[in-house]
């Protein structure tokens, strides 16, 4: 792209210098539209030269110069200071020009590798060797190891109180670690209601026992 650019540019600045010769040398704007061109030759090297954190900003800067030129252009066509025929060859090309560079940092910008709509969806049905469920399946059953169900912590309290007697709460926490002492009172109270155990006392004096 760069090469294309620099050699585009060199025929552009040439035409505009050859088109602008009839101009006055009192005519200010003889010399804005050359100056500007010498600044687009300039610009044009800068994106070949520079490093790709740099390009941007230099391409940038080419194409208001190109933008600047094809205002001057304009200007000095309306002021019949130009042809007709000559502003809009020289203002084609230039149009053509920034057409070109817009679009190859479109397609530059847009390079890389793209997802699908399947990129994750394989993984999910994947299934294993042995033919067990997929990994959501496996990653949910993993996470369900590790929330204690009811029926655990009945089985939890049960076992405490066959070894001793007289437990609180607070002994029970001690070994059931996965849920509060709300849960294990809960759990407490549907095994009295049961008959599996009993309670003695009240509250926080409350202590339980093996019926």
């Amino acid at each position: 792209m760069e090469k294309y650019v620099i050699q585009k540019t060199q025929k552009i600045v040439s035409a505009m210098y050859l088109i602008t010769d009839i101009i006055k040398d009192s005519d200010a704007i003889k010399w804005e539209i050359r100056e500007e061109g010498i600044t687009m030759v300039s610009n044009s090297l800068m994106i070949s030269s520079s490093f790709p954190v740099e390009k941007d900003h230099a391409t940038k800067l080419f194409l208001t110069s190109l933008e600047k030129i094809i205002i001057f252009l304009n200007i000095s066509l309306t002021s019949y200071l130009i042809s007709k025929m000559n502003a809009s060859i020289v203002i084609h090309e230039i149009e053509s020009l920034i057409h070109f560079i817009n679009k190859e940092n479109k397609e530059n910008h847009l390079s890389g590798y793209i997802l699908s709509d399947t990129f994750f969806a394989q993984e999910l049905e994947a299934k294993n060797d042995k033919g067990q469920d997929s990994l959501l399946r496996t990653i949910t059953e993993e996470n369900s190891k590790k929330i204690p169900k009811s029926n655990d912590r009945k089985d939890s309290i049960i076992s405490m109180l066959k070894k001793d007697s007289n437990l609180t709460i607070k002994d029970f926490a001690k070994v059931i670690k996965d849920c509060s002492e709300k849960t294990i009172q809960r759990e407490l109270i549907s095994l009295v209601k049961k008959g599996i155990i009993k309670r003695i006392g009240e509250r926080r004096w409350s202590t339980y026992s093996l019926s």
